[in-house]
């Protein structure tokens, strides 16, 4: 029964771990947000991580690496650890944070292939605060996934990540304040929550995804409380 099991579940472990990263991490700065608003595209540094459980004797991740180099941001670095019993693939690359405004999105992704974007809500709330929202873009993800699944059928990106981690850094003279709703501060669960940031200072807002989670029905997004 024992042996029987571990055949079963060998396939399904492997399956689990090779499609969702099992962490993502965003970098932003309180002036990127101002940039934004004033019309820019910012590229926000993103590392994405993977583990992989057993050998991969075919070299699976180094050739899912030339493949997905072609498909993300030109300065993207890749990293494979490769262990007895687990791999490790490694990307740290870029993706857009935009306004959130057809007449940006659509001239952006014709020129551009990215899987993913942050959409930037300019008084999105009543309050008249913005919203940062982490959009997974399925169908750009499609056109790198069908070329993924010809080296194997369990490499592909899906989303969302087991951990999603959005790092604020306020490089800003004025305090700002940003929140989120069902999110993780320093270890620690909050419903709702407001930082508030002075120069030099950070946060870092912890999104747990999943299957399961509210983050594979919708975008994990923080708030830019406005003055």
């Amino acid at each position: 029964m024992n042996i029987f099991l571990k055949l079963f579940l060998l396939p399904v472990l492997l399956l689990l771990n090779a499609c969702n990263p099992n962490l993502m991490e965003v970098n932003l700065y309180t002036s990127d947000f101002d940039a934004v608003k004033n019309g820019e595209i910012v590229e926000v540094p993103v590392k994405v991580s993977f583990q992989m459980m057993g050998e991969d004797k075919d070299n699976l991740l180094e050739k899912a690496k030339n493949i997905a180099a072609k498909h993300l941001h030109p300065k993207s670095k890749f990293t494979i650890s490769k262990g007895k019993y687990s791999n490790y693939f490694i990307v740290d690359t870029f993706i857009p944070m935009l306004k959130a405004d057809d007449k940006v999105i659509k001239p952006y992704f014709k020129k551009n292939f990215n899987v993913a974007a942050l959409y930037y809500f300019p008084k999105y709330t009543p309050r008249g605060s913005d919203k940062v929202e982490f959009v997974f873009q399925k169908s750009l993800a499609n056109v790198l996934n069908k070329k993924l699944r010809n080296i194997n059928m369990m490499l592909s990106l899906q989303h969302p990540p087991s951990k999603l981690n959005i790092r604020v850094i306020s490089d800003s003279k004025d305090t700002r304040k940003v929140g989120a709703y069902s999110t993780w501060i320093s270890k620690k669960p909050y419903l709702s929550k407001i930082i508030p940031l002075n120069r030099r200072q950070e946060v870092v807002f912890v999104f747990k995804g999943g299957s399961d989670s509210v983050y594979s029905k919708i975008p994990a997004h923080i708030y830019v409380i406005n003055k």
